[in-house]
Parts: C-alpha cells; structure tokens; sequence
C-alpha cells in the first residue's frame, strides 16, 4: 500500500528504456530515436487511467524519485 503522495504520483519517472518507435517527448514535443535511451513514466489525463510516456532523459530529470 502506498504510503505517502510521492508514492501515488503518477507523474513520476519509472525507468530507463527504449521508446517504440515513434513516440515524441511530451515535454519538448521532439521525437525520440529508435535506440535513444529515454525514461518512462505516467501523465495524469482528464478521464480514465495514467497514459504511459517516453521522455528524453534529459527532460524527465524533474520527474526523478529522489
């Protein structure tokens, strides 16, 4: 059970990954390469669930667990 607001934070970085291909940064709407490791994390919508999201390393640094 998750015990404090960072633990449920679904902006929050995940992990280190590849991307599919495709995918754009949602932070600086630039596309991510085929074998660019990224890091993969949540963004909260309006309705439904978290939509997973490729961001570039550089640009998901605010989003790191400390």
């Amino acid at each position: 059970m998750a015990s404090s607001t960072s633990d449920t934070d679904a902006r929050r970085d995940e992990y280190a990954t590849f991307a599919p291909t495709g995918e754009t940064c949602p932070e600086c709407d630039q596309p991510i390469g085929p074998l660019e490791i990224c890091r993969r994390g949540t963004a909260e919508r309006h309705s439904g669930p978290p939509a997973v999201v490729y961001r570039h390393t550089k640009c998901a640094e605010k989003y790191r667990r400390r």
